[in-house]
């Protein structure tokens, strides 16, 4: 595979990591990390590709999630690869009978491994850079 082959592969690979959690498919999203991984973010840590699906039973506290991946900047090393990706997420809830819409501005720290030919998270650091928070308006 050529580089930008590689880089193609892992940008595919951040994307469906969003589509996995939005879809609340954790079988996939297990997948997509390495057995040894590791997810942190404000607040949490899970250590093991297990651990994160299980610790994604918190998106249960959302009605919706829907993340939306924008630009990735990577670095290739041999069979491994880090990489920063922006993200913003937003999230669908309901408070005091008020539907409202929580969005993050995310930057991913990402590591990535490469096994058999397939890229994986080895480890996803979450980095919130804002939140806002508001009613959410029509349908």
């Amino acid at each position: 595979m050529s580089e930008l082959e590689h880089k193609q592969a892992i940008h595919a690979l951040t994307c469906r990591y969003a589509q996995a959690v939005d879809r609340r498919d954790f079988p996939s999203l297990a997948e997509l990390f390495s057995p040894d991984a590791l997810l942190s973010g404000p607040g949490f840590r899970m250590d093991g590709a297990q651990a994160i699906v299980d610790g994604m039973a918190a998106l249960g506290q959302y009605s919706a999630t829907q993340h939306h991946v924008h630009q990735q900047t990577v670095a290739l090393a041999g069979d491994t690869a880090t990489a920063e990706t922006y993200c913003v997420a937003n999230h669908l809830y309901e408070q005091d009978g008020v539907r409202r819409k929580l969005d993050w501005g995310i930057r991913y720290q990402d590591r990535f491994e490469r096994s058999q030919g397939r890229w994986r998270f080895a480890a996803r650091e979450l980095v919130v850079d804002w939140t806002q928070d508001l009613p959410l308006r029509g349908a």
